[in-house]
Formats: structure tokens, sequence, C-alpha cells
């Protein structure tokens, strides 16, 4: 096996010192364009690949991140990862993405691995574990973001979405339509924006004076499959909803499957509503009523936030970035 170049033998064959190589590579100084060039070529012909284990030895960075999602199958995370990828890039940096499952032992195991390979930071969306449990395994040094709404999380950058605006929008505008009889179909018990999102219906009920039905609560995977499941034991109730808000959107294409199933129209027969505004969302039909949860935006906002703990350091305050949500209103609803 060939050994590969150095950056010296580089610098020697454009005829430059190691140091102008390494600021022409990194960008971070001025190097003339002739001379970039030259040190382009060099590293052509000599493909030079720099030795980033060493570099990371040298800067006490690894210029990686790790970004760990509940479930990277749901739209809603690509979307995130990619504009979080767009922002570190430019700074040199990537991504390690991790699916976990939403599980804690998963979750855990993950944030281990990703120290073990001395990531400069973390971004999580954690659906069982605690924010105090996660400084427990990553130290209290570590950068890291947050996503989501973690009560009491003093220790942690985080981003998160104001979902009761979107749900007390969606509240008005289907009590506007006549619909008053309203059910709502969460994630698992203490897994994840389900509870935010399900507290967020109960007051946006009260706030259009409108009862909240017991009954008509339900529970299932944030999955199309566990709304499929979730839809057909609503609808098989003996006095049934008008319209059904769901926690996700996976959740609400699956109450959609099972509206169909049971000869309902939709929204004659049952007005359906989702939350994330998925891609598939616009694909499905009728098209999906839903809550926008700008993942784009959610995405950039962790890098950014990520990137200015690495440079700043510990001691910066922790910040709570908050972004609006809003009714995307379509054919289902």
């Amino acid at each position: 096996m060939t050994k590969p170049f150095s950056i010296a033998e580089v610098a020697a064959d454009a005829g430059v010192s190691p140091t102008t190589v390494s600021h022409a590579l990194s960008g971070k100084r001025a190097v003339s364009k002739a001379t970039r060039e030259r040190i382009q070529a060099s590293v052509e012909r000599l493909n030079y690949r720099p030795n980033m284990v060493a570099k990371g030895l040298r800067s006490q960075r690894t210029n990686t991140i790790a970004l760990l999602v509940a479930d990277i199958t749901n739209p809603y995370y690509p979307a995130v990862a990619r504009s979080v990828h767009d922002v570190l890039t430019k700074d040199g940096y990537f991504a390690f993405i991790v699916n976990t499952d939403g599980d804690p032992t998963s979750e855990r195991n993950a944030l281990r691995e990703m120290l073990a390979r001395s990531v400069d930071g973390v971004i999580m969306q954690p659906m069982s574990t605690t924010v105090e449990e996660m400084r427990s395994i990553v130290g209290p040094a570590m950068p890291l973001v947050v996503i989501g709404d973690k009560k009491g999380a003093q220790d942690a950058d985080q981003v998160l979405t104001d979902d009761a605006m979107g749900i007390h929008e969606c509240m008005r505008y289907l009590a506007g339509k006549g619909n008053t009889e309203i059910a709502f179909i969460s994630g698992p018990p203490g897994n994840g924006p389900g509870d935010t999102r399900l507290a967020a219906f109960r007051d946006a009920l009260a706030a259009v004076k409108l009862p909240v039905r017991e009954d008509w609560i339900d529970r299932t995977p944030y999955t199309r499959d566990g709304g499929a499941v979730a839809g057909m034991r609503m609808l098989a109730r003996a006095e049934r909803p008008r319209a059904i808000m769901c926690a996700n959107d996976l959740i609400a294409i699956g109450v959609m499957d099972a509206a169909r199933a049971a000869n309902l129209r939709i929204p004659d027969d049952i007005a359906i509503v989702g939350f994330d505004n998925i891609e598939t969302a616009d694909l499905v039909s009728p098209r999906l009523t839903t809550v926008d949860n700008p993942a784009a935006s959610v995405g950039e906002a962790c890098a950014t936030a990520l990137l200015r703990r690495i440079t700043d350091g510990r001691d910066a305050p922790h910040q709570v970035i908050a972004l609006p949500t809003k009714l995307i209103a379509r054919e289902s609803a």
C-alpha cells in the first residue's frame, strides 16, 4: 500500500511552505490566486488527503457533530437533517446522523457512541431521555442543542416550536366550519411532542368554548400504521367525533386510511388534521390540512446554535429559540 503524501511534500512540490498550504486548503487566510492554483495542482497530482485524525489531535476538534433523531423514515427528520447539513458544511463540519427510535436505551447508547467518536457537539430530539440524563453521559462541557420543549432544561440550548400557536389556530378553524366534536390522537405518553400538543389541544378547545371528550383522546405510535390502528378504534366508537386532530402527519395519514376503510368521506363525514406539514401531506388525496412545523428553520437554528456554542464555549448563556407554527388549510378539513 502506497504511503500517503504529507502536507510538507505538497508544499515542496508547490514550492511554498507547509503553512501556506494549510492556509490555502482551509480558506481561513488570504493566499494569492496564483499560489492557490499551484497548491491545488500539487494536491491533485499527489492525490493528497488531509489526515483528519492528526488534525483533530492538534486542534482538539474533529469537525464532526452528532444529530440524533427518533425516526429517520419520518419525512420531518430528513428535512431537519438537510438544513443542519447545509449550515454545518459552510463551517467545515459534518454530521453523524443516528436513528434512536425514541427508545431510552438506544438514545443513551447513541450518546455514548458519539462521545467515543469525539464529536464536537450534539443535536438531539430526546423522546425518552431527560437533559439531565444526557448531561450525565456527555459531560458538562459538550456543546448540546435539544430539539423540542424540555421543561427545566437549564443546561442546554433549546430549539422548539410554538405548537400551541398552530393548534389554537386549527381549533378556531375547525369550530368556524361547524366541527364542534373534535378528537385528538397523540403519541405514546411521555414520549416526544405528543404530550405538549395534547395539552395545547385541551387549552385550544377551552378557548373556543368546546368540551374535551376524554373518550375521544387516544394514543398510538408516531407512524402511519399507528394512525390506522388508532383511527379504526376512534371511528368504531358508538359516538363518533366529527373531526380528528393528530399529533403528527403520519398518524393523520393513517387515520385517513382508516376512514377510507370504513367508507367514510373526507372531509364530509370526518375531517382530519395533522401536524408537521411533511411533503407527503400535500401529496395524499385529499390533501392533508395540517400545522406547519418548520423543519428547515428548526435545523438551521439548531446548527447555528451549536456552532455558536462550540465557538463561544460553555460560559455563554444558554438560548431558548422558539419558532412559530401556523395552520395550512387544505382539503381534508
